[in-house]
């Protein structure tokens, strides 16, 4: 597929008219082909993708998403300041994530990406990407969130039932993701219904009285 051609077959699928070979609601996700062309215009390497292919896809489609929520005007200082995107964690998607928003805006705030140390107080992002190396922790980095306006991001296991925002898997060739709306209203994040009817909707965990 053609850059051009997949820049519009993506743009369809966001603008919700179904390509005739789109993936059932069953199956709904994007192509990580189709996202890596659409966003980069690459060609596809004659020897298949490059090592790096997925980190560079996920790193796309998180800067991506994050052009299709609004935050509050509270979470920004002024109408200049700029969107913070931050990693919590050791994660490979720290450099393909730097080449995706380098001198790029959201909304027209620009883009910085920092690294958040830990112990550090993530609240000052706008997007945080949870490492999986944070997969033990990410209760107390939800709870030290509280209601802060923050686009909570993780690859791992049910992130979104406990509590994150958006959690990412791919799997053959597609970006599968889940939004977990009780997260995204308690954040005051809204998510466009462009990127909500392409992911699968979920609701966190209730925990029983006691519990860990």
């Amino acid at each position: 597929m053609r850059p051009r051609a997949a820049r519009r077959r993506l743009r369809s699928e966001l603008a919700g008219r179904r390509p005739a070979c789109a993936p059932s609601s069953a199956r709904a996700g994007i192509s990580l082909v189709l996202l890596w062309l659409s966003l980069t215009g690459a060609p596809r390497a004659q020897t298949g993708p490059p090592p790096s292919f997925e980190h560079e896809v996920t790193a796309s489609f998180v800067y991506t998403v994050a052009k299709f929520v609004d935050w509050p005007a509270a979470a920004f200082g002024d109408p200049g300041a700029p969107l913070v995107f931050g990693i919590l964690g050791d994660d490979p998607i720290e450099e393909p994530l730097q080449r995706t928003v380098a001198g790029k805006s959201v909304g027209g705030h620009p883009v910085e990406l920092i690294r958040v140390k830990e112990g550090e107080d993530p609240v000052h992002c706008h997007v945080l990407f949870v490492g999986r190396s944070e997969a033990a922790h990410v209760d107390e980095v939800i709870a030290r969130l509280g209601n802060s306006s923050v686009l909570t991001v993780g690859e791992f296991d049910h992130f979104a039932q406990r509590g994150g925002v958006l959690r990412l898997r791919l799997d053959q060739n597609m970006v599968r993701f889940e939004v977990n709306v009780d997260a995204a209203e308690r954040a005051h994040l809204q998510i466009s219904s462009k990127i909500l009817k392409l992911g699968t909707i979920v609701h966190e965990r209730k925990r029983k009285a006691g519990s860990p």
